[in-house]
């Protein structure tokens, strides 16, 4: 292969830049270190089998496409990189990129005949032969099939968030806002929901080309859930499944969504008054009651005979009456709440161990862990240390 000098190879990357607006690196084997990008990355690439001379790549989960291109220097080997859409990833921007960030594309980022010019063109400048189109396409078709490379696009997918701190929402912090869903809380189902949204973050683009279909399908990824969380409550599938269908033929008509917030907030408010008016028709007054007052006071003393008093009933009455309506005698169905709680403040708060168990008025921590396990299968200790992510 023939050698330039880098100062002609910085030359062929600026020009390439001027002319085409596609960003294009240099990276040298035994130099992990790169002014635009991270050493993760760096070392990625430079670890990437190189057999082509034109060698396409997807880097995400998106099939976002960067070329790559063995270089020999005089001053060593190296790897010549083409990424359209390197800006979106990059922290500092190499030659004038930064004087020219909000020009036109010449090219779209995922085009991929136009690339292959590009590179065509690339490797002309760098070795003076000129390669065909046809065959490269030819060469790069195991690319080409996504279904023999998915486990390298979400290798590279997850290296991609990593060099971004780029992080999907938690998945409990989610599953807490469809469980009162599904129980008919709905102003639990609102303060989880505004938990969620405030967490460290993002969620999944589900249209990288359209940011508009990307919120749309995530707010209809959230009816789907809503929805059976609303069946799995009491709610007559028909009528759910209709709801569902409803409000997403309403989402489709929509042409602008400056935030998807308002929207979930009114749909899964309107799942969970659903469930609780199924729940408010199969239980009286008095356990719909009761239930209410467990919701709110977790942390207070919920005996029976504090249940009783503030319901203005006989405590006999009252236990036999909630485990008729619900199936569920009264004491275990406090014990799964306050539990339910516990799982949240493990995981959400900074409370130590120690403490949840008096914070929740379990009489002793053996006891805790005892129901803990029977409810969740895990001690809680096994729990945290499962479902926490540390900060490294």
């Amino acid at each position: 292969m023939p050698t330039i000098t880098e100062t002609k190879l910085q030359w062929i990357l600026q020009t390439l830049y001027d002319t085409t607006r596609i960003p294009a690196f240099y990276l040298k084997q035994g130099i992990d270190r790169h002014p635009t990008l991270s050493p993760e990355l760096v070392n990625q690439l430079l670890s990437t089998p190189v057999h082509l001379k034109i060698q396409l790549m997807d880097y995400n989960i998106q099939m976002d496409k960067m070329i790559l291109m063995p270089v020999s220097t005089l001053e060593g080997q190296g790897l010549l990189v083409l990424w359209p859409n390197a800006q979106s990833y990059v922290e500092h921007v190499p030659f004038a990129w930064d004087q020219q960030l909000n020009s036109t594309a010449f090219i779209e980022p995922n085009d991929l005949h136009q690339l292959l010019s590009v590179a065509i063109m690339a490797h002309y400048l760098l070795h003076h032969e000129i390669l065909d189109r046809n065959q490269v396409l030819e060469d790069n078709k195991h690319v080409l099939n996504i279904n023999n490379h998915a486990e390298g696009v979400l290798e590279l997918s997850l290296l991609e968030q990593r060099e971004r701190r780029l992080f999907h929402k938690s998945y409990l912090s989610e599953k807490k806002v469809f469980d009162q869903v599904r129980l008919g809380n709905k102003h639990k189902m609102l303060l989880y929901l505004k938990q969620h949204m405030e967490l460290n973050g993002v969620y999944g683009t589900l249209s990288k080309q359209n940011s508009l279909r990307s919120k749309k399908n995530l707010i209809i990824a959230a009816i789907t859930l809503g929805t059976r969380a609303a069946i799995d409550g009491g709610l007559y599938s028909e009528s759910a499944l209709t709801l569902s269908d409803t409000y997403i033929q309403h989402i489709e008509t929509l042409s602008r969504i400056d935030s998807i917030h308002p929207i979930l907030h009114k749909i899964l408010g309107d799942f969970t008054e659903r469930v609780a008016k199924v729940h408010r028709a199969h239980n009286s007054k008095d356990i719909l009651l009761c239930q209410e007052y467990i919701f709110n006071h977790l942390y207070d003393d919920l005996s029976l005979s504090v249940l009783s008093a503030h319901l203005q009933i006989s405590p006999s009455y009252l236990s036999r009456k909630f485990k008729e309506e619900t199936g569920e005698a009264l004491r275990i169905f406090i014990q799964r709440q306050r539990i339910e709680e516990a799982k949240n403040l493990i995981v959400f708060s900074d409370y130590r161990l120690s403490e949840i168990h008096t914070l929740l008025n379990f009489h002793d921590q053996s006891y805790f862990i005892k129901v803990f396990r029977k409810h969740t299968g895990f001690t809680p200790k096994e729990y945290r240390n499962r479902f926490v992510v540390k900060p490294s």
